[in-house]
This record gives structure tokens, sequence and C-alpha cells, in this order.
């Protein structure tokens, strides 16, 4: 068998396959052969010269593998090898000696240091053979290690010494490990007992945390310095009592005690063994520390004596011995403060625990202590919700002077409880005698609630006392503003249920207002949805700025809650739907009053200000304009149209049935025109005279009511050209004018005419997108004239100078019109390039040839594609925001004309709803041809939303958890009473029934509102905003 391996082995090597070869995970053969304990395969490997020094993905050599695994006649074999890394560093830094002594391998560890293997280098974490072998236990090796140690000039109690990276020393690794007889080796060696690590750890601070009361014992008795170690302090400042403390270490502690440990040693948090053995609930410390007579006065840095941290643990006072509490220096401590002037009887009732409340108050404990803030136990137990505390500290009160007496804040137990939520703590204060009283802001305990949107609480406060509903804070605010602010829309309609009133603060905002600035969508949904939605809505400020006309706010900030109240303004029945109007504008007869007022100003639809809206929302509003207009605007429209059509219809007859005759010489020709149907004329330019002056009288009026702004419109220069124009085409009926001049009115009148009728098209949806992409087009191309303008002007120039010996070319003017002419594709390179250099009658060939290519590819081909581009994307822009720009344009329009209508003209035809009949016929379809050219849809009722369902089931799912809730709460009250019946003690006793997951996301709430880092980070969030 070894013959045919060593003739494979050959014939690899014959191949020119390596023997280094890894696989996948960095093993190489050698690796493979060591694994498998293939003794022979290694010997084979080395010999044919394959590398024991690769590492694999590991960081493992064979050599490292060999030693992990106990594998020590491959150890042998190895180190036979002279090509062996005997310190050869792999994972972490550690060399195959530091493995071997880690495993306890002293075979291999005999035959790496036989071998040269050094003893003193260390791993990447600065750990040597000395910590490895103490650390695993591995005595021999330690020997081992310690006797090399000597051959090369290291005194055991140097080495036994040596520390890694962190000054961790052999016997601190050996505590750790709680290896008694490593332990004693060390100290045999000459370990030192009080050396510290980098954080002043000794491993007399180890032995302590652990318990290790022999390991203590045998280091203490072995300790020869000079300096006490019984009291020895690390980085915290704290001593080994300080450390079985920490645990609960009481025979260590007494032991340290009786060595004489400082029993009221300070550690760097102000804490004695006693302070730290209470905050740590180590109750037979805290009884040895008492009984040998620690000091309890002593207050950590926040100010808390052993009492605070006693009542801070559950259960704490019933740990003590009874003859504890009875001392005198103890007692005396239930009145001390802390920093924040809080007693143990406010921990005690902020934590709810009836229990050491009942010890205290039987230690005489003062109810009327007050903390830093003002606030008594009481204020604290019904801040938290601790009812059964609040029953414990009301019955010790003599009085009921606390009951209403307001803290810093001037908030009472009442409006901290009302805060928070704590229906049933509000509920006892309440038949315990509690006024409703303001705080130092003018908050109730009703403004409290309602700005948590506790709605229980807020119904009990209101059982109690109707009166509150409306009570103002300083700010104005009633509950009502506070809870529609804050988002809490059952509390708003609980207030509104209680007939509560609609009143405007000191910034003249009403309750809808406050929902609304603050995108608070529940709240006005639900609004909307109350009976009392159009009292909501009529209750604003004309002279607020800020705070206007609530649909106009909704328009504004959430214009999908406007989508709603459409809907309701809907009555949908199996014949008809009719649509209401009344949340689209301003009242005709309100808007006339405002006419006396000039500051007030109502525009027509001002509530659909498209600009601050959304598209989906906007298609909803979209309906409402198109109905609106059915009722009355698109009859305007159409009688506008048919009015303009009286005066455009007989100005483009005239234009068709008239000849031009003009005369060419100086001649000027006047008179009327000359037609054999002279009689059709007549009556054409009667009615375009007619027109006009209508026309002309309708705008004098405008302007009279318009003002200014009548100036700031082009449609009416516009209009004013067309009328001017067409009266002086027509004039020749009165007076004599020359013809050039009438006809080139008349050319000026057609064309402005018929390009006005653009604009009264644009009335209508099914044109009016179209007419918008035409003046987005136009627009671009005004933009970028001056760039033509300019070219055209080199070339056209350019061209004078080279063929100014042609007619089209022999003036600035024509060339420069002639290149014009050319940019559309009229190059005519024939005639004017080609035949004269081929007759020798172009004087300059070889520029004007070098100058026409480089026109060509600027102008046609450059400009023009930019132009088509700039067009495409135009377009596509157009597209994109079509429905929005449609609304935007038809609003305008539709306003600009109500502007226009006289008063007594719109309370004709004015309208506050209008019914659709969907299924009526429609005339042999004339109706479906008309309304399809002059584009309005029907408008059919929207179906609810597809999330409707499943809101419904969320809404069920909540209100069977409320009464699952409700059932808990009756058997848990219904097992507390068997419980105390049967004289059954528990743990629950000791705690308020106030400890569930919502009241302590409310007990977080309340410390981060008390919290000042809070201030300073809204701070500078806004100054980031």
């Amino acid at each position: 068998m070894m013959l045919k391996c060593e003739a494979t082995f050959t014939q690899f090597s014959c191949l020119g396959i390596a023997l280094n070869v890894t696989d996948s995970s960095g093993n190489t053969p050698l690796h493979w052969a060591t694994k498998e304990q293939q003794t022979e395969s290694v010997k084979l490997l080395l010999r044919r010269g394959a590398n024991p020094n690769i590492l694999n993905s590991n960081l493992i050599s064979p050599l490292h593998w060999a030693v992990l695994y106990l594998l020590n006649d491959l150890v042998k074999i190895f180190l036979e090898c002279s090509t062996v890394d005997v310190n050869l560093e792999g994972e972490s830094g550690n060399t195959p000696i530091l493995l071997a002594c880690y495993k306890d391998n002293a075979e291999a560890l005999k035959l790496l240091i036989e071998n040269g293997g050094d003893i003193a280098k260390a791993n990447n974490m600065g750990f040597m053979p000395v910590h490895a072998a103490a650390f695993s236990g591995s005595k021999l090796c330690l020997e081992i290690i310690i006797k090399r140690g000597e051959e090369l000039g290291y005194s055991p109690a140097n080495h036994i010494n040596f520390t890694n990276n962190k000054k961790c020393s052999p016997l601190h690794l050996a505590v750790q490990s709680r290896d008694l007889e490593m332990i004693k080796m060390c100290i045999e060696y000459g370990a030192q007992i009080d050396l510290k690590q980098i954080d002043n750890c000794t491993a007399l601070h180890f032995a302590a945390t652990q318990g290790a009361t022999e390991i203590l014992k045998l280091m203490m008795s072995s300790y020869t310095g000079e300096d006490p170690i019984i009291n020895a302090l690390d980085g915290s400042k704290e001593t080994l009592l300080h450390r079985a403390a920490l645990f609960d270490h009481c025979e260590l502690a007494e032991y340290l005690i009786s060595k004489g440990a400082n029993i009221d040693s300070v550690d760097i948090e102000g804490r004695t063994p006693l302070l730290l053995a209470t905050s740590c609930a180590s109750w037979k410390i805290v009884n040895l520390l008492l009984s040998k007579g620690a000091n309890v006065e002593l207050k950590d840095l926040l100010g808390r004596n052993f009492l605070h941290l006693t009542v801070l643990q559950p259960g704490g006072l019933q740990h003590l011995n009874e003859h504890f509490l009875k001392m005198k220096h103890i007692e005396y401590l239930i009145n001390e403060e802390d920093q924040e002037g809080c007693t143990p009887l406010h921990y005690a009732s902020k934590q709810g625990i009836p229990l050491s409340v009942n010890i205290l108050l039987k230690m005489n404990v003062s109810v009327y202590s007050k903390s830093r803030d003002k606030k008594s136990p009481l204020h604290f137990a019904a801040s938290y919700g601790r009812i059964n505390t609040c029953l414990r500290l009301l019955e010790a009160m003599e009085d009921t002077r606390l009951l209403n007496e307001g803290d810093k804040k001037g908030m009472t137990p009442l409006h901290l409880a009302a805060q928070n939520g704590h229906e049933k703590v509000v509920q006892f204060l309440l038949k315990k005698g509690a006024l409703f009283l303001c705080d130092y802001k003018g908050w109730t305990a009703l403004h409290h609630a309602a700005f948590g949107g506790y709605t229980r609480t807020m119904q009990i406060i209101l059982n109690t006392n109707m009166k509150i509903t409306d009570k103002v804070n300083d700010e104005g605010n009633t509950a009502l503003h506070l809870a529609a602010s804050e988002g809490h829309a059952k509390a708003v309609i609980l207030l509104l249920d209680d007939n509560a009133k609609i009143l405007l603060n000191r910034a003249e905002a009403s309750f809808l207002h406050e929902a609304i600035h603050n995108g608070r969508k529940d709240v006005v949904n639900a609004i909307i949805l109350h009976k009392r939605w159009e009292e909501s809505i009529i209750t604003f400020s004309h002279h607020s700025s800020t705070n206007k006309c609530a649909i106009i706010e909704m328009v504004e900030y959430l214009p999908e809650c406007l989508k709603v109240s459409l809907y309701l303004a809907s009555n949908v029945t199996f014949k008809k739907i009719e649509y209401n109007f009344r949340y689209l504008q301003c009242p005709l007869k309100l808007k006339k009053k405002c006419k006396e007022n000039e500051e007030i100003v109502y525009e027509p639809l001002v509530a659909l200000n498209v600009k601050n809206a959304i598209i989906d929302i906007m298609k909803v509003i979209l309906n409402a304009i198109l109905l609106y207009r059915m009722a009355y605007g698109f009859r305007a429209h159409i009688l506008n149209l048919a009015v303009y059509s009286l005066g455009l219809i007989p100005l483009t007859l005239l234009i068709t049935h008239l000849e031009p005759d003009v005369s060419f010489n100086a001649t000027l020709k006047y008179g009327p025109f000359d037609n054999k149907d002279s009689n059709f004329i007549k009556v054409c330019m009667s009615l375009v005279f007619i027109m006009s002056l209508f026309g002309i009288c309708k705008e004098i009026i405008q302007l009279f009511q318009q003002k200014l702004n009548y100036l700031l419109d082009y449609s009416n220069l516009l209009d004013w050209t067309i009328y001017t124009t067409s009266i002086i085409f027509v004039s020749s009926l009165f007076v004599t004018l020359p013809v050039r001049l009438q006809w080139d009115c008349g050319a000026i009148a057609i064309l402005l005419a018929w390009t006005n009728f653009l604009l009264y098209l644009q009335r209508f949806e099914n044109y009016g997108i179209y007419i918008v992409m035409f003046w987005e087009i136009l627009r671009t191309l005004i933009r970028i004239v001056i760039v033509f303008f300019f070219l055209m002007l080199a070339f056209g120039l350019s061209f004078y100078v080279l063929l100014g010996s042609q007619q089209t070319y022999g003036t600035p003017y024509l060339s420069v019109m002639q290149t014009f002419s050319m940019m559309l594709g009229d190059n005519n390179y024939r005639d004017a390039f080609l035949e004269p250099m081929l007759t020798d009658k172009l004087p300059f060939p070889f520029l004007s040839f070098i100058i026409l290519i480089i026109f060509s590819l600027l102008i046609p081909i450059l400009l023009m594609n930019l132009l088509i581009g700039l067009a495409v994307g135009d377009i596509a822009e157009v597209q994109k925001f079509a429905a929005m720009k449609r609304i935007a344009m038809q609003v305008q329009l539709h306003t600009n004309l109500e502007k226009k209508l006289p008063y007594w003209f719109l309370r004709r035809v004015d309208q506050e709803s209008i019914v659709v009949y969907p299924n009526r016929p429609r005339y042999c379809g004339f109706m479906s041809v008309f309304q399809y050219c002059f584009g309005w849809d029907n408008i059919a009722a929207d179906t609810q939303s597809a999330d409707t369902t499943l809101e419904l089931e969320v809404l069920k799912q909540k209100y069977r958890l409320k009464d699952i809730a409700t059932l808990v709460e009756k058997q848990h009250n219904l097992l507390k009473l068997v419980a105390q019946k049967m004289e059954i003690m528990s743990e629950a006793e000791d705690e308020d029934p106030n400890d569930l997951f919502q009241n302590k996301f409310r007990k977080e709430q309340l410390e981060h509102k008390s919290s000042k880092w809070d201030t300073v980070l809204k701070a500078v969030k806004s100054k980031c905003a």
C-alpha cells in the first residue's frame, strides 16, 4: 500500500501537480492527512517537499492541528522536518506552544520546547504560555514553562507575574477559572496578590465577585505586602465588600468584615456597601451590614439614603428585620430628602407599593412633605395611577388640603391623574372632594384629559361637572381645541355630542382649524360625519389671515378630506343623483355683504384652489366643477360663445365674399366696397359694427368693475384690438376711409378673431387640453426666438455680402427674409448657388458654399430639431399633468367669467344643487352628440373605497378586544376577592394594579414631558428645519 501511494505521488509530481494545492477551505493534502491521522502519508508528503507551514482559511497549520487533537506522534514527525516553523503564528497569533498549554498537552509542549519553541512569545492579546496554562488549569504545563523559564534566565517570581495587554496576570486567570490548586501553584511560584489590571481590579476582586470564600481566604493568608489588601479599590472605587454585596455573598461579606473591611467605604457613585446591596436587593447582606452597625445616614450622589433605595425594591421594607425599623436613627431617615426633595414615601407612592406605604405611614412619616417641584406623595401616586396608594394616603391625612393643592406648575393630583388617563384615580379623587381648579396655564383636568385623548377620563369629568366643558385656558383654547390639535377623534366627537361650544381662541382659530393645520385627517373626517359639521365650518373670523374658512383651509392642507365632504353633499337614489355645491363657494348673499368691507374678498369657486391639491383628490373636485358649470356656468359659456359668434360669422362672410381692390400707385382710393350683392354685405357689415360696439361697451363696464385688474389680463387687449379693427374695417358704411387701411384692419381683425375663438373653446373639456398644449409650445418658441433672430441676422447679412448681386439678396432686409425662408427648407440651391457658379456670376464661390454648409447644419438641422424636441417634451409634460392643468385652466376661466357677471344675473341663474338622472333617455342621441362635442361626462355616484371593508373588520376586532379586556379585568378582581377571603398572601398585593403595557407607555411619556432635554432637542430640530 505504501509503495502504491508513493507511486501515485511520484506520478503526480511528474505531471506537474503541486503537493501544496488547497481546497475551498484552504486545506492542503498535508492538512487532510494530519486530520485523518495518516502517519505514513504525512511522512511521504514531507519527504516529497510539501510545505508544512501553510495556514488554511481558519489560520491553522498541520502542526497546530496535531497539537490541538493531541496527535503527538505526528507532532514528532513534523518536528523532525527541517522546514517546520515551531513558532508559527495561527489564529489570533497563537503559536503551537500556546495551543499545547490551552489543551494541557504536556508531551507536545516538551517536544516543542526541545525543538526551539519560544515560551516568551505572546499572541495578539498579549497572552503567553504561562497565561494559557494558568487559565486552562494545566499544572504540568505550568511546571514545564516555569522550569524552561529558569533555564532562559526568568525567575519563577518574575515569570508568574507576566501580564498581558490588559495587565492581567496568570493569577487573575486562575481565579477566573476558580481552580484552587492552580491558584496555590501560582502563589507558590511567587504570584503577587495585589497586582492590578488596567481597571485596577486585583485577583481578590474577582474572587469576591464570584463569592469564592476559600480562594479569598487562601490569597488573604498568602499576602505578605505592607499595605492592607482588605480595602483595596478597583477602578470604580469598589472594595471587596462592595463586590460581595453586589451578588449577596453573605458568608464572604461576614469574613471580610471579620478581617477589618471598611463597612462604610464609598464607591465612585457615592454608594456604600449597604446602599449597593439595597439597590441590588441583596437582603442578606443588608441585614448583615445593619447588624454590624453600617452608617445608614450616608447618601449616594443623587442624595438617596438607605430607605430610598429599599422602597424602590419590590417588598423592600418587608425584607428588613422589624427591630431595625424601630431604631431611632433609621426612623429619622423616613423624612430625609434626596436631591429632588423626595422622601422615601414619594418613592413608594411613585412605584405603587401599598405595603411599603403602610409601613412608612406606621412610622409616622409626613404625608405633607413636598419635592422640589412642590409635589406631595399624593401627586406622585395620582400621576402614576396608584389608586390603592392614593386610598392609603388620603386615609392618613387629617384634612384634604393636599387634595386640591397644586405643584410647581399649579397642577393638582386631579390634573396629574387626568393628564395620564387614570380614570379610576380621577373618579376616586372626585368622590373624595377634588375641585375643578385651573393650573398656572389655565388648564383644567378636562384640558389635560382631552390633550391625551383619554375619553373615559373625559366622560367621568363631564358627568361630574358639565360647566367645565367650555372653559378656556390662557391661550383661549377649550378642551375641544386641544383634542383636535392632537388628533384625538373620539375625544372630539365626545365633546361635540356633549354640546361643547365652538369658540375661537386668541389666534382666531376654531377647533377645526387646529385639526386642519396639524394634519389630523381622522379628526377632520369625524367632524365632517358629525351632525354639527355645518356649525363647525361657519365658525371663523373674516379678518384672520391664517385661519380662514375651513373649506379653504382643507383645500390647502387636507384636500383628501374635502373629497369626503363632497361625497356627503351628494344624495344618491335609485333614479337620480343630487349634487350640492354649498361647499364650493361663498353664498351670493354673503358675498354682497362682503363688498361693503373691501378687506374681505371671496372669489368665485374659492374652495377649488387647485394649486395646493393633489391630482387624485382633484378628480373628485373636477366632477364638482363640471356639475357646477352644468348648473349655470355651462349655459353662460354657451351664451357667451353664441354672442361672440354673432360678430365672428359676419366678419368671416365679409372676408370671403369681398375682394380687395387696392391700387399699387400712389393714388389713394376712397369709398365703400363695391359688390354686386350689396344688401347682404350691408347686413353683415351692420352686424359686425353692432357686435363690435356691444363688445366695447362690455369692456368698458368690465373696466369699471375690475379696475386695475382689468389691465393685467392680456385677453382684454386682444378684445379691444378685435373690436377696433372690425369697426374700422366696416366703417365705410358711415365714413370714407382709404381702402388699404380698411383691408389692413380687416386682415388683423379676422386673424385675431379666430385666434380669440380658441380662448372660448378652451372652456370646454374636450378641447381645452389641446389648447393648453398649443400655448405651452408657443411659450417655448417665444423663449428661443432670440436665438433664431440672431442666427438669422448673422447668416442674412453674410449672404447679403456674398450674394448681393442677386435680386433676392439685393438688400439687407431681403437677404434676412430669404434666410428665414431657407430656414424652413427653401434653400433655392440651383438658382442662388449652382447656376451662378457655373456661369461665373458668383463673386465668392468657395466662401459662399462654406457658409451654406454651416447654415444647413445649424439652422434646418440643429435648431429645427431642437424646437421639435422641446415641443415633444412640452407635450409630454402637459400630458403628464393634463388633469391638473385642465382643472386649473377651467377654474380660472370660470372664476374670471363669474367676476364679470353682474349680481342680478348671478342671483337668477345661481343654483345650490343640481339633479342628474343617469337613466333618462338622451333625446334620440342628440344630447350624446352635443355632450361629446362640448365635453362633459356623466357623473355617477362614486363607489366606496375598497378599504372600507378592511376598516370595518379592524373596528370589529377593536371592540372585541375591549370586551375581552373588560372580562379579564372582572375575572382579575374576582380572583383577588377570592384570595382575600381565603387569606392567601401573594406578591401581587404589594403592587398597584396599574402596570399594564399602555400604562408603562404613559409613564414614559410623563417622564419625557418633564425632561429638559426634550426642549433642547425640539429647538435643535427647529433650527435644522
